[in-house]
């Protein structure tokens, strides 16, 4: 019986020590043996990658309808500016937070519903045909054009060029060419092309040919509705700026401007970086 036993133990040492030698961090040249695969390599999907899982083969999906991202809350101490909630809070910082709980609660419920907020988030009117501006209850402004900047920087340029005239490094190599945003049928707002909100359901939802073939991906899974305005009114600068005259500029900002452009004008073509320093 001891012997028995002896034998049990030392074998069930053997055991252990075979599955120790392959964890990771034992003393071999050998790959670790992966007991658990998909703990250790983890399934994902990486953007503008093919995925064999779903039907339309994209990576990128879009969230499902009515999510609310985890942990969201615009109520933060921070926003009282010192004061609590009750009768000790700031009058003026409260009706500021009023103002954006309303502005997110209308963003989280896809509520367009309110004056000058129609088409918000679908970029249409009730007809359910497209808007011909961006949304009056969306100030235009500088911090605007800057987000939207940013946002066509990141996820356009790459093929429609960061003047938007379809030379970007992907749209150069393209099988055919990439629209030019400068073209009439895109700022003439008489034809649907030429409407903001048409642009806007393009950064949103993409292109599809009259056969139902995916010509542009929707970037609705990155920019969300206000970012996707942001976009088009920095399209609309981009268009604007090629027909800018020096009587459009102001007074105090023409020196300067002159002396840029013929700076610009006495550099060669071809200089490098260094040369241009």
């Amino acid at each position: 019986m001891q012997h028995t036993r002896t034998i049990l133990i030392l074998a069930g040492l053997a055991l252990a020590g075979g599955l120790l030698s392959g964890c990771r961090g034992d003393r071999s040249d050998k790959p670790p043996r992966q007991f658990f695969p998909d703990l250790d390599d983890s399934p994902k999907f990486k953007p503008q990658t093919k995925s064999e899982f779903f039907a339309d083969g994209r990576s990128m999906r879009q969230p499902v309808a009515g999510t609310v991202a985890f942990g969201y809350s615009p109520l933060v101490s921070q926003s009282f500016e010192g004061g609590k909630p009750g009768k000790d809070a700031n009058p003026e910082a409260m009706a500021m937070v009023s103002a954006k709980i309303a502005a997110e609660r209308g963003r989280l419920l896809k509520d367009d519903s309110a004056p000058g907020s129609e088409g918000m988030f679908t970029g249409t009117d009730r007809k359910g045909e497209f808007l011909s501006m961006i949304p009056s209850a969306l100030a235009v402004d500088a911090a605007l054009l800057d987000r939207g900047m940013t946002k066509f920087n990141t996820y356009c340029a790459v093929c429609h060029g960061y003047d938007g005239k379809g030379g970007g490094a992907v749209g150069a190599a393209w099988s055919y060419p990439l629209p030019n945003f400068y073209d009439p049928k895109y700022e003439d707002r008489a034809q649907k092309t030429g409407k903001d909100g048409y642009l806007f359901s393009v950064v949103r939802n993409g292109v599809y040919g009259p056969d139902g073939a995916n010509k542009m991906p929707g970037y609705g899974h990155a920019i969300n509705e206000r970012d996707a305005w942001a976009v088009v009114a920095y399209l609309r600068t981009l268009q604007a700026s090629e027909k800018g005259k020096m009587s459009d500029v102001p007074d105090a900002q023409k020196a300067q401007l002159q002396t840029q452009m013929l700076q610009g004008a006495s550099k060669p073509a071809n200089a490098t970086p260094e040369a241009k320093k």
